[in-house]
């Protein structure tokens, strides 16, 4: 083969490349965050690379997984318009989609506590911000809120630390963990339902209400006190912007 016809060929393969939907882009991840504060010991994994040391304006992408482990905490600004606060012992993955109605972006939380405040403001026609658990979907278009989850069981009260719950048995035809979801409106309204039942029945949760989901069980609504808000809020106070990574938030 001549080096013209080389030339030739390798210039219609990459147009072809760049011409078709999907493939070009395919290799460039979407960038849905930047990381406006670090503290303690917070990674992110992208891909299939090894975790990295989380830092101050690093640009998060769609995928990434975001762990905070102890002492940890970072916020991170989701689209230009959602603050999502990380407590430590929590561990999420990042996410956005491009819909006809509008693009939502999407927290998986897998483990731990978070705090959304999504800016009603600055959001777009159709945008949505959801935060998913194993058994629970919170979806909002702007408010202020508090995802908890882990496998716990249905805790006495519907508010505080699932990690400090004691595990019960018999529950649910016998087992002895069950995954458990707690959210806490703060401010407007969050629309919560269980993300295992297709048709359950989705709860409107109102400013200073909870609603907990326990396993496959529907959300139950609750109102809580205001004298609450401390114990709920410990853990999620958000660090300064112009601490390092290296150093503890006050």
């Amino acid at each position: 083969m001549t080096k013209a016809l080389i030339l030739l060929v390798t210039g219609a393969v990459a147009l072809f490349v760049t011409g078709v939907p999907g493939i070009a882009s395919a290799q460039t991840p979407t960038a849905v965050g930047i990381v406006t504060a670090v503290s303690g010991n917070v990674t992110v994994t992208r891909l299939a690379a090894a975790p990295q040391r989380l830092k101050i304006r690093d640009t998060l992408y769609s995928r990434d997984v975001v762990e905070a482990r102890k002492d940890g905490i970072a916020r991170i600004l989701l689209g230009g318009k959602t603050t999502v606060t990380v407590r430590e012992l929590s561990r999420l993955e990042l996410r956005e989609e491009a819909r006809a109605d509008g693009v939502r972006y999407t927290v998986e939380l897998v483990a731990g506590k978070v705090r959304a405040s999504v800016a009603r403001a600055l959001m777009g026609p159709g945008e949505q911000v959801e935060v998913r658990t194993r058994n629970a979907v919170a979806s909002v278009r702007g408010t202020d809120f508090i995802v908890e989850t882990g496998e716990r069981p249905a805790p006495r009260r519907a508010f505080g630390l699932l990690a400090g719950r004691e595990v019960a048995e018999g529950i649910h035809g016998g087992a002895a963990r069950s995954e458990e979801t707690v959210v806490v409106t703060l401010s407007g309204v969050v629309e919560v339902a269980n993300g295992l039942e297709a048709t359950g029945r989705a709860e409107r949760v109102g400013a200073y209400e909870t609603a907990r989901i326990s396993g496959q069980g529907e959300p139950i609504r609750l109102q809580i006190q205001r004298d609450d808000m401390k114990s709920l809020l410990q853990g999620l106070t958000p660090v300064r912007a112009a601490r390092s990574h290296g150093n503890r938030a006050e």
